[in-house]
């Protein structure tokens, strides 16, 4: 596909389905067990799921006989609850991508906007219902932070119907403002551009309410929240991934979806790990511990330059290094240690890698083998 970039000039878009955590391809290629595998390239609470996630599952064992609630109506409960809104402002889907390839659907964008670096589905999803995309480049010389002055001018003078925001931006980690993200769905009302706002993994922040739009959510006609249960709670093997929106919007997603979409046990899960608040809890307190560990240590090291986490992933520039971000990777991975290579990010070429944050002892681990390797470098 052809993206527009700016004026009178075009790029090819790179819509390799590149991600990080296929452990299971990395231990074939690497010839590795699956238990000897620290996996840095998937960015998953290291935690690992509360309890409750392996009785709810047993405990629901026998109820695989019957079809799960077609639109998840208990969980669009809970999480109703969870977060003071109605359950008509709350659609479930299988893993939050499901949701923006949903959006696109019914949004049926003829030329939508796109950050460049971040989360590669929002363009494939757009070009899955023949949508044009426009890429806002980021630069590295301003640490990929996005320019909102820039960003609000793009939307007055282009015909842009649907934007896509990551906050926080992956792979880069950059945050937004609440009263920013209120400006910029103010400005793209008027342009009748509507946004979807990613915050996959803003509920890692301890002042998340600083940071969400969910309760506006519901009051806009152009913005949809969107989030993900997966990381936090470290089930990604479950897809458990939702959206808030006004109620009109949230009907026509429902009317649009496939049915059955949500399998049983995500359903009872999602319900079940709303309630570990000592969970909750302990994550962001000890993932704000260890990223800014591994953040000051990574910033030790002779070469690397990681820009500073403001949840569980971390990206780095790695261009001062005797190595690429594919070398690097392939040399890791050999020692059991997966990071994400970044060249199918959109500008980040062969400079980049981003690892998530895990526990003291994985990290001490990934800090030793990058020590070890560009001392070896620089020789």
């Amino acid at each position: 596909m052809i993206a527009q970039t700016g004026k009178g000039s075009i790029n090819m878009v790179n819509n390799s389905k590149m991600h990080g955590g296929n452990i299971k391809a990395a231990a074939k290629e690497y010839d590795l067990q699956l238990e000897e595998i620290i996996d840095f390239s998937a960015n998953i609470n290291f935690l690992g799921p509360p309890s409750v996630v392996e009785e709810e599952i047993k405990a629901s064992l026998d109820q695989i006989i019957h079809y799960p609630e077609p639109e998840a109506k208990t969980l669009c409960n809970e999480l109703a609850d969870y977060f003071g809104i109605q359950s008509r402002n709350v659609i479930v889907g299988n893993g939050e991508v499901e949701l923006i390839y949903l959006i696109s659907k019914v949004i049926q964008p003829s030329h939508a906007l796109v950050l460049a670096p971040t989360f590669s589905e929002y363009e494939a999803a757009v070009e899955s219902v023949g949508g044009k995309i426009e890429l806002f480049k980021l630069s590295r010389y301003n640490n990929f932070k996005i320019d909102m002055k820039s960003l609000f001018s793009k939307l007055e003078e282009s015909d842009i119907d649907l934007l896509f925001l990551c906050n926080p931006n992956n792979p880069t980690g950059d945050l937004i403002t609440k009263s920013e993200l209120l400006k910029l769905v103010e400005v793209a009302k008027n342009e009748e551009t509507f946004v979807v706002l990613d915050e996959a993994f803003l509920d890692f922040l301890m002042n998340e309410s600083e940071y969400t739009l969910i309760s506006e959510a519901v009051q806009q006609e152009n913005l949809l929240v969107l989030r993900s249960m997966t990381k936090f709670f470290a089930v990604p093997g479950l897809r458990i991934g939702y959206g808030i929106g006004n109620a009109n919007l949230i009907s026509k997603l429902e009317s649009s979806k496939d049915p059955w979409n949500v399998n049983l046990f995500a359903q009872q899960v999602g319900v079940k790990v709303l309630k570990e608040d000592t969970y909750i809890t302990k994550t962001k307190g000890t993932i704000k511990q260890e990223k800014e560990f591994l953040y000051q240590q990574l910033n030790q090291l002779k070469g690397l330059n990681p820009y500073r986490p403001t949840v569980n992933y971390i990206l780095i520039d790695i261009s001062d290094t005797e190595y690429n971000s594919q070398q690097l990777k392939s040399l890791l991975a050999s020692k059991g240690i997966l990071v994400r290579d970044c060249s199918t990010y959109h500008l980040l070429g062969k400079d980049f890698i981003r690892v998530a944050v895990k526990n003291r002892e994985d990290n001490q681990k990934l800090i030793k083998e990058l020590k070890l390797l560009l001392d070896l470098g620089g020789q």
